[in-house]
């Protein structure tokens, strides 16, 4: 159920040392800076929500684990947050977004206030991602830049349509899963006295961020597919998430800086170990996590361009009932919108030496999967570590578990992973 491909060290450390430095000469909220930092990495917290009490629970987890010194030329944890009054559901009453630097003093765990924004002000928003990510670069000029998001999120969907498909549809197509364990799904947060929800798509999540990071993890679910991951393929050099959900307990927040921090070069692998370990034996939710390769996604793109091609009319008749789903249906109408790339390429009709062509991609790609047997009431029998969009065109119907012409006319118009692989003619 997991495979892995080694990197070498001196690969990855001439990488994580490339990025472009500037604006050394910087004073800092709590005194001068003359050098560079090793690295830094940054927690985006968009929790006003109801993930709030459990994203302050993660954030106080992280503490008890390792925490770089506060001099100078140290590693830097930074934590931006924006959470509910006393991390309750109350969204009528605004707070103020902050960001903070964690440290350790005397073994002890410290944290200081470096700014804060204006009671209300939303976070989920492509300029306020950009602000806050400019300014750590101008604050904390470093050799090498991570980041963990965590708040809801939706993967390649539409901002709202997960949570209410029939607002898109016009009738009722389905609605968001009957029951849900509370689960960290990126971006969702409440304004106007908690009436509205704002969340950022994920061209915008995109384009939010102002320099090519090392690494993104997303503390978030359903982010683990191809659509995200070419997205993203120009922002972060590594990508860690899941395909399905992710329970609320999150990431393994206590061994996660150890991993990302003290390692001479960042540990991926260890953290998505971490956070399959803690589900590989759960009876009630499993785990999905996929680390992926981003500088290797463009032959996996010619591989699918050519295959999406040539078996466009297997696709066309799929029905979603027998390829691997790794979302749970969103309400009675048991439909889908994720789904395994390569089984569905597999029910599609293709060979063994096209499914073994596009296994080659997918193995140059994906660094590290690993998967449960099930997650909650989703079995994983045929996972290859990436989900995808199945179209619907031309068979618009209400019983064929997936798509819809909304959904396919969005995927056209929106998502660049369609443009470089015509999955939506």
């Amino acid at each position: 159920m997991a495979k892995v491909r080694l990197i070498l060290l001196s690969v990855l450390a001439l990488l994580f040392c490339s990025c472009e430095r500037d604006g050394l000469n910087v004073t800092l909220s709590m005194g001068p800076f003359g050098k560079e930092t090793r690295q830094v990495l940054l927690l985006y917290e968009a929790g006003f929500n109801s993930l709030s009490n459990d994203i302050n629970r993660n954030i106080n987890v992280l503490r008890q684990g390792y925490l770089p010194e506060k001099g100078r030329n140290e590693d830097v944890v930074l934590v931006f947050s924006h959470q509910t009054p006393d991390n309750r559901r109350v969204y009528t009453q605004d707070t103020a977004p902050v960001i903070y630097r964690l440290y350790s003093e005397h073994g002890e765990p410290c944290a200081d206030t470096l700014k804060a924004w204006p009671a209300g002000t939303p976070v989920a928003n492509k300029e306020m991602m950009t602000e806050v990510f400019n300014w750590v670069r101008e604050e904390f000029p470093a050799a090498g830049y991570g980041a963990v998001f965590s708040s809801h999120a939706t993967g390649y969907l539409p901002e709202g349509y997960f949570s209410n498909p029939k607002q898109y549809e016009g009738t009722d197509r389905g609605s968001s899963i009957s029951w849900s364990p509370r689960f960290k799904t990126f971006g969702q947060e409440y304004y106007s006295s908690g009436s509205r929800t704002q969340e950022m798509e994920i061209k915008d999540l995109a384009a939010a961020i102002p320099y090519k990071l090392d690494y993104i993890l997303f503390d978030a679910c359903l982010m683990g597919t191809v659509e995200v991951a070419w997205e993203l393929r120009n922002v972060c050099s590594f990508l860690v998430a899941s395909p399905c959900e992710i329970p609320s307990a999150g990431l393994n927040f206590r061994s996660l800086t150890e991993h990302l921090l003290k390692p001479e070069v960042p540990d991926l692998q260890a953290v998505c170990q971490d956070y399959y370990g803690a589900y590989v034996n759960d009876s009630v939710y499993g785990a999905t996590i996929t680390l992926v390769d981003c500088s290797r996604l463009d032959p996996l793109a010619d591989v699918c361009r050519d295959l999406f091609n040539r078996y466009r009319s297997g696709i066309r008749n799929l029905s979603g009932a027998n390829v691997q789903v790794y979302d749970r249906m969103m309400g009675s109408k048991r439909y889908y919108a994720f789904f395994d790339l390569k089984d569905m390429i597999r029910e599609a009709g293709a060979t063994e030496s096209d499914l073994a062509a596009l296994q080659a991609a997918l193995d140059e790609a994906i660094v590290f999967e690993a998967h449960t047997p099930r997650f909650i009431d989703v079995k994983l029998n045929r996972v290859c570590g990436l989900a995808m969009y199945l179209p619907a065109y031309p068979y618009y119907r209400r019983d064929i578990y997936h798509g819809t012409e909304f959904l396919d006319n969005f995927y056209k118009e929106n998502i660049a992973w369609n443009t470089a692989t015509s999955l939506v003619e």
